[in-house]
């Protein structure tokens, strides 16, 4: 009814408009007193029903398949590039000779769930699977191998709560670029939150697993590695919170190493990531935190409950390179630290590194060193915290260099290192009782004793190094029948 008509009735009707102004003002009256409920019917919204599943098969077809189970796809490039977001896309088994770049949110899996039964073959391609930019945020990949790209086997730049899992990332780096930044096996670049775990990195030639952040000083990504692979440049944004855990790393050389927490960019930084429960033998380096170029930051990382065992020169290094850097606030808690040295120095620990500007504030509490010349190299360090460590009888000198504190934790001290991002969460509690320690000092030569036990809410870890060693032998002897093994060279990290 137009509201003229309405008027022109009621003029017509003066009954009928009067019983409607009075009906009218009394349910205002009532309504403003409180006194009158009126009963909502709820609107109906239809469900959202998530997208049905794209199927890519070896013996499908992307001009007359539709992309179901009955119908798929041929490629995962076609499927990705169909697909909306939330959608998943399932890989059958089979090798796929492709490059697979995701701008949008999706889970791609392998239909088996066994990455040696799906291959992205990336020879020749500049990346095995790119994950870009914030609207991929959420996405995860798992139960692939990715093997033989020219770069990173999987890169994951400016995008949050990405997920990659149970993957096989082997021989990459085929035709690295240099240049700054990192081209590990599966890189996060300007990435937070996200989530690398249960993957077996290996054999690598620039590294295993690395985490930086991304801006300014980085050349971006689409101009040094890929100019037609159609991946944006970079925006400025931090590595932060990102979480590294349970993951075998090994074999990655003869350039740089097994796991990089890395700073590039003023005003970025990297900072609050969690590297935890990671088998890493047989690398380069082992486990890396570093500020690389002047005036960044990397702060606040935790490396805690690793194997890092028969890596070429450290098995864990936090050091600053330029001026300006802050390095600072880093833990390295409760790993198994064991035989790093092919090259000349076998350092468990290295605090400073090549740096100008000290690194501030580290704690290396509650490790097991063994096979070390050097349990910890402390080269320009300030309050550096170091207790509770465990130093084998093979361990030549516990500790060499300026010590400011050493602590060893109290009967029933506890700490928790929470780690959340994509789908895992890690929540660790240590309870480290009657730890006691006599240290060696700017290498001095007394004797060292450290009796710790140690109980964690995971149902408990126990340092065996005989069964690491041999876990560490059967790793290193499969991957040799896989991988063939590239001449070692002493370069980078």
């Amino acid at each position: 009814m137009r509201f003229t008509y309405a008027l022109d009735y009621m003029h017509d009707r003066p009954s009928t408009a009067r019983s409607f102004l009075f009906a009218l003002g009394l349910i205002s009256v009532l309504s403003l007193s409180g006194f009158l409920i009126v009963p909502l019917t709820p609107v109906a919204h239809a469900a959202t029903t998530p997208p049905q599943p794209f199927y890519v098969s070896t013996t499908g077809s992307d001009s007359r398949g539709n992309g179901s189970e009955s119908s798929p796809f041929a490629t995962i490039t076609h499927a990705v590039s169909l697909a909306v977001a939330g959608q998943t896309v399932i890989v059958e088994s089979g090798t796929y000779s492709e490059m697979v770049l995701i701008t949008k949110q999706l889970t791609l899996m392998s239909q088996t769930s066994q990455p040696s039964s799906t291959v992205i073959n990336a020879l020749g391609q500049p990346v095995g699977i790119a994950v870009i930019g914030p609207a991929s945020n959420g996405t995860v990949v798992e139960g692939f191998t990715v093997m033989n790209a020219n770069n990173e086997g999987i890169f994951v730049q400016n995008s949050f709560n990405v997920v990659i899992d149970n993957n096989f990332v082997s021989n990459n780096g085929l035709n690295i670029l240099p240049g700054l930044g990192e081209s590990k096996g599966i890189q996060l670049t300007g990435t937070s939150e996200s989530t690398v775990a249960g993957n077996t990195v290996v054999g690598n030639k620039y590294g295993g697993i690395g985490v930086t952040d991304d801006g300014s000083t980085d050349a971006s990504w689409n101009a040094t590695a890929a100019p037609s692979a159609g991946i944006p440049a970079g925006t400025s944004s931090p590595g932060d919170a990102n979480l590294i855990s349970g993951n075998t790393v090994a074999n990655n050389h003869p350039n740089h190493c097994a796991i990089v927490i890395s700073s590039y960019n003023p005003g970025e930084g990297v900072a609050n990531n969690v590297v935890s429960g990671n088998t890493v033998v047989d690398n380069q380096n082992g486990v890396i935190i570093a500020a690389d170029t002047p005036d960044t930051t990397a702060i606040n990382n935790t490396i805690i409950y690793n194997n890092i065992l028969n890596n070429g020169e450290g098995g864990v290094i936090v050091h600053s390179n330029a001026p300006g850097d802050v390095v600072t606030s880093n833990s390295i808690l409760y790993n198994v630290i064991s035989g790093d040295g092919y090259l000349p120095t076998l350092e468990g620990v290295i605090v400073g590194g090549e740096g100008l500007v000290p690194v501030a504030d580290t704690s290396i509490i509650g490790n097991v060193f063994q096979n070390e010349n050097i349990a910890v190299q402390i080269v320009l360090g300030t309050n550096t915290m170091v207790g509770g460590n465990t130093i084998g009888a093979t361990v030549k000198l516990a500790y060499n260099g300026t010590v400011t504190q050493i602590t060893s934790p109290s009967s029933g001290e506890t700490s928790t290192v929470t780690a959340a991002s994509g789908r895992s969460t890690i929540t660790q509690t240590v309870t480290a009782t009657q730890a006691t320690t006599t240290a060696t000092i700017n290498g001095s030569a007394t004797t060292t004793t450290t009796t710790t036990t140690v109980t964690t809410s995971n149902g408990g870890l126990t340092f065996s190094l005989a069964l690491l060693t041999a876990v560490a032998t059967l790793i290193v002897g499969l991957i040799a029948g896989m991988i063939v093994r590239p001449t070692r060279e002493a370069s980078g990290k």
